[in-house]
């Protein structure tokens, strides 16, 4: 994903002095000056003529920038940087400059010469933008611990500039960082002193997030107080499930009923989405808190506004193939099987980040396959490249084991559960739901039992053990179902829970997911 930066350059009144090109001119003499002889009066004007050259590359550069001709200011700046007098330039001007170059060199991809533009830039002149911006790209090239470095920065020193700051990506980033690392807890913890919150979304899983590393820390006192800002209902119950939070359950708030915690998610997402007309994704948000609550009415309107509107309504229309998305989670939950296949094959077709379509697309051959559609399944599955993260290698590698089962292809999901098995790190409850499709209940149990023994698994793995609402199961999808349901009732697997949690009940859904 290449973010899209907005470029820095703007129009300069550069000045630079006589004496930084190599004249005596900040000087005041003690006495009238003889006039100088021609020599020296053709070498002034042959400084000034070179000084007066540099500036207006400068400004060529900064108007390529400008006006978005990048490839046209990388070469500039490179020439621009060249040259002995931009050493002597003053901070602000250097920064500009930089901060330009930085932007051209960016968005030409040529990343890690625009992280050292982005550094240089900082160092002549510390501005919230730079530090932004240099953020974003070493999140894009996965250098996620400098990227939370410099968010960091951002946060502490400007906390202000959050309100324009990209909510998705500093969710994302404390997930893709070391579970136990200082920089996801630095991060946090700066985060939380800012009052953050997200535009969109509720930042319950962030503070949840936050609790966690605290706990696992013994800061109980710090803990009981960052509690108090979780309110999303999935994030209740994870810390109802684990026991290590047992502690707080003392505090109340986070105690409270689910159910009512869902209703009142519900009222928050519309009151963001009311807020904020042009977002589709507020939409998306809402329709996660109205499917966790089993409301799909709800869900269906919001996507048949969405479907009467166009895109230039909204200043993400990116985000409309996953209200489709939901949609047809709705549909699906209704029992309108083919309305759901239809809105996901709609949603497939549009892009997704710009580029061609993953998410729905993979969403889609998993519907196909749990409507025992193998063959539709492959097909999907066809329209996909291979450039994939780890995780949705796993997904695509689990519905090509179900439809080789489907198939009754013994040996194709044999080779799938192979490679499932080779990279369950990427995703050990894909591995694991993949076991009970096979009937492999044994290794299945191993395999909890191991999860929840490991503290970053542990409160996934319970969540993933609980009692939610659920729809009757799709025909590809009854004997997972009663596997799972085995699988429950071991007692092996209802040991290991009782050491570190608990298993319960609730009366709302637990996923924004078809089954």
């Amino acid at each position: 994903m290449h973010h899209r930066i907005r470029a820095a350059g703007r129009g300069l009144a550069l000045t630079l002095s006589l004496a930084s090109a190599g004249a005596s001119a900040q000087q005041t003499p003690p006495a009238p000056a003889p006039a100088q002889p021609a020599t020296a009066r053709n070498t002034e004007a042959a400084v000034e003529a070179e000084v007066t050259r540099f500036l207006e590359s400068i400004n060529i550069a900064l108007a390529h920038s400008r006006e978005g001709r990048y490839e046209q200011a990388d070469a500039a700046f490179a020439e621009v940087f060249k040259h002995p007098a931009f050493a002597v330039l003053g901070a602000g001007d250097r920064r500009v400059a930089l901060a330009a170059a930085a932007q051209a060199a960016a968005v030409t991809g040529h990343m890690p010469r625009a992280i050292g533009l982005y550094r240089q830039a900082i160092a002549a002149e510390n501005t919230p933008d730079d530090w932004y911006r240099l953020a974003l790209v070493e999140y894009d090239l996965k250098h996620y611990e400098a990227a939370a470095d410099a968010f960091v920065q951002l946060v502490e020193y400007w906390p202000e500039s959050l309100a324009k700051v990209n909510s998705d990506i500093l969710s994302r980033l404390q997930t893709e960082l070391p579970h136990g690392s200082e920089q996801r807890l630095t991060l946090l913890r700066a985060l939380y002193a800012a009052n953050w919150s997200h535009r969109t979304a509720d930042a319950s899983p962030v503070w949840f997030a936050l609790v966690e590393m605290l706990v696992e820390r013994g800061r109980r006192d710090e803990a009981r107080t960052v509690v108090k800002r979780i309110v999303d209902p999935m994030q209740l119950v994870r810390l109802r499930i684990d026991k290590r939070f047992d502690f707080l359950a003392q505090d109340g708030g986070w105690a409270s009923d689910i159910a009512n915690a869902s209703r009142r998610q519900i009222e928050a997402q519309r009151e963001k989405a009311e807020l904020a007309p042009r977002s589709l994704d507020s939409r998306v948000q809402l329709s996660y808190a109205l499917l966790t609550a089993g409301d799909n009415a709800g869900v269906l309107a919001l996507a048949q506004d969405a479907d009467q509107r166009s895109d230039s309504d909204y200043d993400d229309p990116h985000q409309r193939a996953w209200l489709m998305n939901t949609a047809a989670i709705a549909l699906r939950r209704l029992g309108r099987g083919d309305d759901a296949v239809a809105k996901l094959e709609r949603a497939s077709r549009l892009t997704e980040d710009g580029l061609p379509n993953v998410s729905q697309t993979i969403n889609l051959a998993s519907l196909y396959c749990s409507l025992q559609r193998p063959d539709d399944a492959l097909a999907a599955l066809g329209r996909i490249g291979s450039d994939l993260n780890a995780y949705a290698r796993l997904v695509v590698q689990n519905v090509r084991l179900c439809a080789a089962e489907a198939k009754g292809d013994r040996r194709g999901a044999d080779r799938a559960l192979r490679q499932l098995g080779e990279q369950r790190k990427d995703g050990p409850r894909v591995y694991l739901e993949s076991l009970l499709r096979m009937q492999r209940l044994d290794e299945a149990a191993a395999l909890t039992v191991e999860l929840l023994a490991t503290q970053d698994e542990r409160v996934e793995t319970l969540l993933w053990l609980q009692e939610f609402r659920r729809p009757d199961p799709l025909p590809g999808d009854v004997a997972y179902r009663e596997a799972r349901k085995a699988l429950l009732a071991r007692a092996d697997v209802q040991e290991a829970a009782a050491k570190v949690g608990r298993i319960g009940r609730y009366e709302v859904f637990g996923s924004g997911e078809m089954d």
